[in-house]
C-alpha cells in the first residue's frame, strides 16, 4: 500500500515511545519529553528509562531535538516508520463512509461535479489541502456528437469523449441546414466513430480538398481537431481546496514558510507535474514524506495521493498536501476512500458495475 523503506524493526518499547511522540506532536505541535510520556502514557518504567530509549531513537534518526526545547519531535524517518509499522490500519468510521457515499451519489452524473464534491469532502476530512486532477484517458476516445442549429450558416458542435470530457465549438457552414439535417449528420458520425481514438478518427477523414468537402467531412475534421486539442492539453492541471486548513497551522507562522506555500498555490504546475511521477507503477495510496519528495520546494510537506478511475479508459489523481506533522491515519483513510468512491461512480456511469448501497459490509476493518 505504501512505499517501503528498509528498517530494522524497533523494540516494542521504542516503537511504543515513537508512536506516542508522533501522535502527541501531531495533536499538540509541541515537542514531547520523557517526563510527559511517563506521566501521560504510563509504560511501567521510569522517565529516565524512557529518556535513554529516546536517546537511542534520536541517534538512529527517528526523532530530533529542537534547539529551543528539551522535548523531541519526529523526523521524516520517524514519520515513515510510524506509517509503515506503527499506525493502525487507516479507515474512516462507517457513518462517515456512508455519509460520503450518499453525498457523492446524490443525483450527480457529471465527473466535474463529482470531483468538486470529492475535493471539498477530502479537505474537510483530512484537515489539509486537497488536490485532484480531472480523469483523462491515455488517448481521447469518441463517445457522442450533437450538432445544434444556431443560424442559417452556423451551428454548435458538442463533442462528448468517453472520459466524460465535453468539447464545444461554433462552426460556420457554407449552406443553410435545418436541425433535422444536422441531426442526421450527427447520427451518421456517431455510428461511424463510436469508441474510436484520435488517430482512428483521422483515418476516417476523406482525402478530398477543402473545396470539395461536404458538411459531414468538415464536421469530421472538426471532431478530429477537438480530440487532438484535448490530448495536447496539460494533463497535470490540478484543482485545490482547503488552503485555510494550513494557514492556521503553527508551521506557517513564519513569513518565509507562508510565502513558500503561497508560491506553490500560485504555481500549481510544481505539484501537478509531480503527481504522475509519484504514482508510476502504483495502483493504491502512496505517502511521500518531507525530503522523500523529489521536488525541493515540497520537501517541507507530505503528500498522500491515490489514483482513481477506470484503468485504460480514464484515470485521475486524488490527494492531500500538508506539513509533515500530519494526521497520517485520518488523511490516508480519507484519500483511499474518496478515490474508491470516485472509481465506483465512474464505473457505474460507464456501465461497468452496479452502484454500492452500503460498502461497510465488504470492508474488513473492525467495527466502529
Amino acid at each position: 500500500m505504501f512505499p517501503t523503506k528498509t528498517f530494522d524493526l524497533l523494540t516494542a518499547r521504542r516503537g511504543a515511545i515513537l508512536r506516542i511522540i508522533v501522535r502527541d506532536y501531531v495533536e499538540k505541535a509541541s515537542p514531547v519529553g520523557s517526563e510527559h510520556i511517563a506521566r501521560i502514557h504510563p509504560m511501567g518504567v521510569s522517565s529516565a528509562t524512557i529518556r535513554n530509549e529516546m536517546a537511542v531513537l534520536e541517534e538512529d534518526g527517528f526523532i530530533t531535538h529542537p534547539h529551543t526545547s528539551a522535548g523531541r519531535i519526529p523526523s521524516d524517518r520517524g514519520y515513515r516508520y510510524f506509517v509503515e509499522a506503527l499506525m493502525e490500519q487507516p479507515d474512516l468510521p462507517a457513518p462517515v463512509r456512508r455519509g460520503v457515499r450518499q453525498q457523492m451519489s446524490a443525483g450527480e452524473t457529471e465527473a466535474e461535479r463529482w470531483n468538486e464534491l470529492a475535493l471539498n469532502l477530502l479537505a474537510q476530512l483530512a484537515h489539509a489541502v486537497a488536490l485532484i486532477t480531472l480523469p483523462r484517458a491515455p488517448a481521447a476516445r469518441f463517445k457522442h456528437l450533437e450538432l445544434v442549429a444556431l443560424q442559417d450558416f452556423a451551428m454548435l458542435a458538442v463533442l462528448v469523449l468517453q472520459e466524460a470530457r465535453i468539447k464545444q465549438q461554433i462552426m460556420r457552414i457554407d449552406e443553410a441546414l435545418q436541425q433535422d439535417e444536422l441531426s442526421a449528420v450527427a447520427n451518421r458520425l456517431n455510428a461511424t466513430l463510436n469508441g474510436l481514438t484520435t488517430s482512428q478518427v483521422a483515418q476516417q477523414i476523406p482525402a478530398n480538398s477543402p473545396a470539395a468537402a461536404t458538411v459531414e467531412d468538415n464536421v469530421l475534421r472538426l471532431v478530429h481537431r477537438l480530440m487532438e486539442q484535448e490530448e495536447q492539453q496539460h494533463p497535470e492541471a490540478i484543482q485545490l481546496s482547503g488552503l485555510r486548513n494550513l494557514l492556521g497551522q503553527p508551521e506557517f507562522a513564519s513569513s518565509d514558510r507562508l510565502a513558500n506555500l503561497m508560491e506553490l498555490v500560485d504555481d500549481r504546475r510544481t505539484v501537478g507535474a509531480l503527481l504522475p511521477k509519484l504514482l508510476e507503477g502504483e495502483d493504491d495510496c502512496r505517502v511521500v514524506i518531507g525530503k522523500e519528495n523529489p521536488e525541493e520546494h515540497l520537501q517541507e510537506y507530505s503528500l498522500i495521493v491515490a489514483p482513481y478511475g477506470i484503468p485504460g479508459q480514464a484515470t485521475g489523481t486524488l490527494g492531500v498536501m500538508g506539513p509533515t506533522r500530519m494526521h497520517y491515519e485520518r488523511a490516508i483513510a480519507a484519500v483511499r476512500y474518496l478515490s474508491e468512491v470516485l472509481t465506483d461512480l465512474m464505473m457505474v456511469q460507464q456501465g461497468s458495475a452496479q452502484p454500492e448501497e452500503d460498502d461497510a459490509a465488504r470492508r474488513t476493518a473492525a467495527p466502529d
